[in-house]
């Protein structure tokens, strides 16, 4: 693509040095990727700024450079152009090059601080099953079909989250769900989607490490709301103390699930039975009926989120409902380890207090007469506030808790395993096992039949970030070594 092309689409250039009129092979923000021809934007994030990676960049072969710090001596040898903020105008660059994906699209956005990824693979399921072609983007990758795509963020930054449309739209999809986390919308990564449907699932302490007060939190969830337009669906969790704060700045279309009589899409009851669970519902259609093989009141929110998402996107609500008897089930979250072992052992993300709260709780109420034990760390560099928080859920709600390593990236491991048990006052119920891997070890060792293990924080991940290095490790993995190894075959 002509370089010319790109930057017409570019409000905020200062200046151009060079050749303006290059055929341009590729565009980059990471100068690692960069290859001969290509476009090098160079962006301020969180640990480092691409400005110093621009040699780098050149000597990979990048022919042009994006750039917004003027103070800057940029090689001559090729075309550099100073904009006011690079940041900023790194979407209007990757939707030109990608030939703007988005508008082939309809795109549902979902924000919150808990059921995100529950909820994002639950509307992909919907639609997919009610013939609207569907690809998911969030914390576990990005999916459609035989595409599978491994990403370093819950949502990516906007070039590569262009290029992963166009490739969904490449292979003929109709619809992509978005995880949209508070930093993406911060960061200015959503910029240029139109969203036809944005749902709001709750908002509990999470990231103030990167927003300085809940306030900030709350004011970065906002933005996806306030982006929307006329012709666009609001869908927001009325239960959530929080829901009033994320209409007032919506023109959109508002549609409010929960248990509250409010809500347009409401959940009257719900009976357990052999198949699932019955959910009897108030909607627009009237009352509803339907079967969902999921369980646990926090996902009848993911799930009634979906519905009225794939509802409102009018999608056959027949289809929808003879879908709900499939809901897939999302690595990580809740996941109950598949083996023959006398104790149960589940895995989930949870690695905030509200979540912690709710999978907890959840366990207790399955299990009212098992001991529970519960494994769990908390990461580094994140938000300390709700280390000691954690500590007192998981002492007050488990039989037992062993505390260890969660992410410590660049933190004291031991530090922050100290911040935690301060939330467990005088509870004389846990333990403290630094390394992880001993930790569900010790766990897995001292479970009797019956028991339940709860291992807390990582869910789906395949790594652990110890002093800003990334090793494999996985909890579902070791959990399946140990049932191998002790005759637990699945």
């Amino acid at each position: 693509m002509n370089l010319n092309k790109l930057n017409a689409n570019v409000s905020n250039i200062i200046e151009v040095k060079g050749q303006p009129d290059l055929n341009i092979s590729g565009i980059s923000y990471d100068s690692r990727q960069v290859q001969p021809g290509f476009l090098f934007i160079a962006i301020r994030g969180l640990v480092s700024d691409g400005h110093n990676y621009i040699p780098a960049a050149i000597q990979a072969g990048a022919v042009a450079i994006v750039y917004d710090r003027g103070d800057l001596a940029i090689s001559a040898d090729v075309t550099a152009i100073l904009v006011e903020d690079s940041r900023m105008i790194l979407p209007d660059i990757a939707a030109t090059y990608y030939g703007h994906p988005e508008e082939d699209l309809r795109l549902v956005g979902i924000t919150g601080t808990n059921g995100k990824t529950t909820t994002n693979y639950f509307v992909q399921h919907l639609l997919t099953d009610s013939m609207l072609k569907t690809g998911r983007i969030g914390t576990t990758g990005a999916a459609m079909g035989d595409v599978n795509i491994d990403l370093m963020h819950t949502t990516p930054e906007s070039a590569d989250l262009y290029e992963i449309l166009a490739e969904f739209v490449a292979h003929g999809a109709e619809a992509v769900t978005l995880e949209v986390s508070s930093h993406a919308l911060a960061q200015n990564r959503v910029e240029g989607l139109s969203f036809d449907v944005a749902v709001y699932t709750n908002l509990t302490q999470d990231h103030l490490d990167y927003h300085g007060s809940f306030e900030e939190y709350l004011t970065a969830k906002q933005l996806l709301f306030k982006g929307l337009s006329e012709e666009s669906v609001a869908i927001v969790n009325t239960d959530d103390p929080f829901s009033a704060r994320i209409i007032e700045v919506c023109v959109a279309k508002i549609v409010r699930y929960g248990y509250n009589a409010q809500a347009e899409y409401r959940i009257l009851d719900h009976s357990i039975n052999r198949d699932g669970v019955e959910l009897s519902l108030e909607t627009p259609a009237g009352r509803r009926k339907l079967q969902v093989n999921t369980v646990g009141s926090f996902n009848y929110y993911n799930f009634l989120a979906a519905y009225a998402a794939a509802v409102e996107l009018e999608c056959d609500i027949e289809k929808v409902e003879a879908a709900a008897q499939t809901l897939p089930a999302v690595p990580g979250r809740l996941e109950k380890m598949a083996n023959s072992a006398p104790f149960t052992v589940f895995v989930d993300y949870a690695h905030t207090p509200d979540a912690m709260e709710t999978i907890l709780n959840t366990l207790v109420e399955a299990y009212p007469d098992q001991k529970l034990i519960s494994v769990f760390g908390c990461g580094g560099d994140r938000d300390q506030g709700k280390r000691p928080l954690m500590g007192e859920i998981a002492t007050r709600l488990s039989t037992h808790t062993i505390l260890t390593d969660d992410n410590p990236r660049t933190e004291s491991p031991i530090a922050i395993i100290d911040a935690i048990a301060a939330g467990c006052k005088d509870r004389k119920n846990y333990e403290i096992i630094q390394d992880r891997s001993s930790a569900l070890e010790a766990a897995l060792q001292q479970a009797q039949p019956g028991d339940i293990i709860a291992i807390l924080g990582k869910g789906h991940e395949q790594y652990q970030e110890i002093m800003g290095k990334r090793k494999p490790y996985s909890d579902m993995d070791l959990v399946n070594q140990f049932m191998e190894q002790h005759g637990y075959f699945a």
